[in-house]
């Protein structure tokens, strides 16, 4: 009977410093990703920041879209899905004026530069709104339709519905241009 326990006891010794063994290892490896991460992170904060002007100031979203150079920042977000349809799109623009479309994560991914109107249109935008954050679901549907649009602004000015519902106009219609093609 002593002899039983006493195996049982190893037994349980082993398995716990094993456990603890395997632990010390996963928190050594979280602690290592965590670090890589926030690495990772200012490594591409300094990136987006590297075009400075000749203050030393990083540039403006809407002073690179100008220029058309610089930073791959996200200016303007789109997202469009109807389950029902089995449709769903997304857009974003980036401060250098490029265009990138894709069907969700489902294989089509499609880049685009900005036409001198088209960008100037959206360099308006930033300049004159504040942040829009759109984001409409049709309730009345299980399977409903969904947009949410996000314009990085940093004007003054909030965007009347009128003009939220401008930009959407503007997003759709450059979705259908760049999906055709």
């Amino acid at each position: 009977m002593k002899t039983n326990n006493l195996s049982t006891i190893r037994n349980n010794q082993k398995h716990g410093k094993q456990e603890t063994k395997s632990y010390g290892t996963l928190r050594l490896f979280s602690v290592v990703m965590l670090l890589l991460m926030v690495l990772t992170s200012f490594g591409r904060i300094a990136r987006a920041n590297h075009p400075a002007s000749p203050s030393g100031q990083a540039p403006t979203p809407q002073a690179v879209l100008a220029s058309g150079g610089g930073t791959a920042a996200r200016v303007l977000n789109f997202h469009r899905e109807d389950r029902g349809a089995r449709l769903c799109e997304d857009l974003v623009i980036t401060a250098v004026g490029d265009a990138i479309y894709s069907t969700c994560g489902n294989g089509v991914e499609k880049q685009y530069s900005l036409s001198e109107i088209e960008r100037a249109q959206v360099q308006t935008w930033i300049e004159t709104f504040q942040a829009v954050n759109y984001d409409r679901k049709d309730t009345i549907r299980a399977d409903g339709a969904q947009i949410q649009l996000y314009l990085y602004g940093q004007g003054s000015q909030l965007a009347t519905d009128a003009e939220t519902q401008q930009m959407i106009d503007f997003v759709t219609t450059l979705v259908a241009k760049i999906a055709s093609h």
